[in-house]
């Protein structure tokens, strides 16, 4: 490591002489000189340590008083063949005593802020070392210096703080050098106002040097302190977040030099710079207090591999929130009285888990659904704020995948159930109801011989499968009434219903979410009654063949069933975030089966190849592949056999047995394409 030292080795006229050998100094009177060579320190390199990186941030000039440095300039190069990147170090100079790291024969090497070329010490190095900070001073005490040397040491000052600031720390050079030079330097005297509670904001603060007092007015019209900020501390950006009036007073405390940063900026940043607006939401609940809202329920349960969790309602909106033992813990603490940084120490402390970045994306969560009273996040970039295209993309999205709602449903959904529905739920209703899909799937069996022939002689056959569209809808409708009524069965609430349009075809949705309030397997079964509405409505379907008469309603009744069976099938899916996938989620209580399963996949699996006892540890992403890779094989077959049902529909003659394979193939191929990117996304 470098050794600063404490005290001077080298006098003041010895570092003077070293500075008035430089060309970027011979300007400079000998007072000016002298003045720059006593604000300098020393440092002490050991031979291979880095003095400067390539690409990071100026912060310093070096001087070099005794040693020899290497300059060299890194350039990656990416294999086109196996993607690996490889650096290449390329040697630029030799640096001996008496030349400087970081300034040229006429002011900085970099222009935009940056180090060009990483140094490296070749032996011993004992170096002068003149901090930017101190060196910005130094021209504003002498301002009739080289201004354009004094603007890049400015510049590079801005960049250098601003980078220290927790919003902006990710931010690449060139948006840095962008943001500094969009800031405005601004000075406050001691005990000067620099906003007042309840003013409308503009603009927040970067404390450049000085303190500020952040005061906040009580009800008997006292000021609280609440917190004291020192540099680099960005202060006034909740305005910006919330678009509420200035919640507290700022107001120095010794003379400032504080940085504005007008808010157009910040929505720019916004907009392109997703890591910026992810650090000031966690900025803002780092300052908040927060405290529950008052009329949030919490409901425990435990898991299938017995841990507790524990559920929270807002019964305000509709909204739920699964917290571990560890998020419970965090969601007591929320009294109103404790900030973000005690809350992550009583977590540390509690279960020896320091994770202030876990508590702050909590903590966000839960104020952006409205679990907590005194902390509301809004998006401060809004549409109107986005590019054409994208609003335009946005409103199609929008008419693509519209959606009405029938408001408060649980009213009128409670009535059907306790007049009717509950007879299905009965020890001999579900009896009935499984003998009827039983004969009903048997019936349908039976049928489809004799009214294959009867499409050969029916005319008109196009106008049943225009006539089938309307009833398809009637279909959704009762798929979605039997994952709602199975709720109300479970004894939860559904608190809407509804329908839409998802692209190219009808859709129907039922809220079920109170039923994570519930055990694992009445879930189960909530999420298979949708399944089991289909078969209902299907064989009901089918067994009508039998009554009517006339071939065409015949031929349209087996339309409906086999597009009813067709869609229970299709809802069953493991591959889409269908009731099937549902299923496998709540039976091995995995929120997140598919991608644990992907990760599984791509780095478990091979691991389990060599230490067999290490798939007891995934089993639900092993039954996950498992359930996947029967229901391709399902698919296919029934792609196949309703391939068949049409062909002889339309009178289609395959001459090549083989064709007749291409069309299960490729919806095979199409019912996999989300795995596959999955799986190659998390590859890559």
């Amino acid at each position: 490591m470098p050794e600063r030292l404490t005290t001077q080795t080298i006098s003041v006229d010895q570092r003077q002489r070293l500075l008035s050998a430089l060309p970027c100094f011979s300007t400079f009177s000998a007072a000016e000189m002298l003045a720059l060579a006593a604000v300098m320190d020393e440092m002490v390199f050991s031979p291979g340590e880095t003095i400067v990186e390539q690409d990071a941030l100026i912060k310093c000039i070096y001087f070099i008083i005794d040693g020899q440095a290497e300059v060299a300039h890194a350039e990656t190069k990416t294999n086109k063949l196996t993607h690996k990147v490889k650096t290449i170090w390329t040697p630029i100079a030799t640096l001996n005593p008496g030349e400087a790291i970081g300034l040229s024969d006429t002011g900085f090497y970099s222009t935009t802020g940056k180090r060009t070329a990483t140094v490296t010490a070749l032996s011993t190095m004992h170096l002068l070392y003149l901090d930017l900070e101190k060196f910005n001073l130094f021209f504003q005490q002498y301002p009739h210096l080289r201004s354009d040397m004094s603007a890049a040491a400015k510049t590079m000052l801005r960049m250098s703080l601003i980078k220290q600031s927790l919003p902006f720390s990710r931010l690449s050079h060139e948006r840095l050098q962008w943001l500094a030079s969009k800031i405005e330097e601004i000075a406050f005297s001691k005990g000067t106002v620099i906003f007042q509670q309840n003013d409308k904001g503009d603009c927040c603060y970067l404390i450049f040097s000085g303190q500020v007092e952040i005061l906040a007015i009580e009800e008997n019209g006292e000021n609280h302190p609440l917190a004291m900020l020192k540099p680099p501390m960005l202060f006034g950006e909740a305005t910006f977040i919330t678009h509420a009036p200035r919640n507290a007073t700022a107001r120095a405390v010794s003379d400032c030099q504080l940085l504005m940063l007008p808010y157009e900026y910040l929505t720019e940043l916004f907009e392109t710079e997703n890591n910026v607006a992810d650090m000031f939401m966690t900025l803002m609940v780092d300052r908040s207090r927060p405290i529950q809202a008052p009329t949030i329920t919490e409901h425990k349960r435990m898991t299938a591999d017995k841990q507790e969790i524990v559920i929270l309602k807002n019964p305000d909106n509709e909204h739920y929130f699964k917290l571990s033992k560890e998020g419970w813990f965090i969601w007591q603490q929320l009294d109103g009285k404790q900030t973000m940084q005690e809350i992550t120490f009583n977590l540390a402390e509690k279960y020896n888990l320091f994770a202030p970045d876990i508590v702050a994306a909590l903590i966000s969560k839960l104020a952006r659904g409205g679990f907590i009273l005194n902390l509301e996040i809004n998006d401060p970039v809004q549409n109107a704020n986005k590019p054409m295209w994208v609003r335009a993309m946005l409103r199609m999205r929008r008419i693509l995948e519209a959606r009405i709602a029938i408001g408060d449903a649980d009213k009128w959904l409670s009535s059907i159930y306790k007049h009717v529905a509950y007879l299905f739920f009965t020890r001999l209703g579900k009896s009935i109801v499984v003998l009827v899909m039983l004969a009903g799937l048997l019936s349908f069996a039976w049928v489809t011989p004799p009214i294959l022939s009867s499409f050969k002689n029916t005319q008109d056959t196009l106008f049943l499968l225009i006539l089938l569209i309307p009833m398809t809808i009637v279909s959704i409708v009762l798929h979605e009434l039997g994952h709602a009524l199975a709720t109300k069965a479970c004894g939860f609430e559904v608190h809407y219903m509804g329908v839409g349009w998802y692209w190219f075809g009808p859709v129907a949705f039922t809220d079920t979410s109170d039923m994570w309030l519930g055990d694992r397997w009445p879930r189960v079964m909530v999420n298979l009654a949708g399944v089991f509405a289909d078969l209902l409505t299907a064989g009901v379907s089918a067994l009508l063949i039998f009554i009517v008469t006339n071939v065409y309603i015949q031929c349209f009744l087996w339309l409906f069933s086999l597009y009813t069976y067709v869609n229970a099938f299709r809802m069953l899916s493991p591959l889409q975030d269908l009731d099937g996938y549902y299923v496998l989620m709540d039976l091995f209580e995995r929120p997140r089966l598919r991608r644990s399963a992907v990760i599984w996949l791509v780095k478990g699996l091979p691991r389990a190849f060599r230490q067999p006892y290490a798939l007891r540890d995934h089993l639900p992403e092993g039954w996950y592949w498992i359930a996947c890779i029967i229901f391709l094989i399902l698919v296919s077959a029934l792609t196949l056999l309703i391939q068949g049902f049409i062909f002889k529909i339309l009178g289609i003659h395959v001459a090549n047995p083989a064709m007749s394979l291409l069309l299960p193939f490729v919806i095979v191929i199409f019912s996999s394409l989300g795995i596959i990117a999955d799986i190659r996304s998390q590859a890559e």
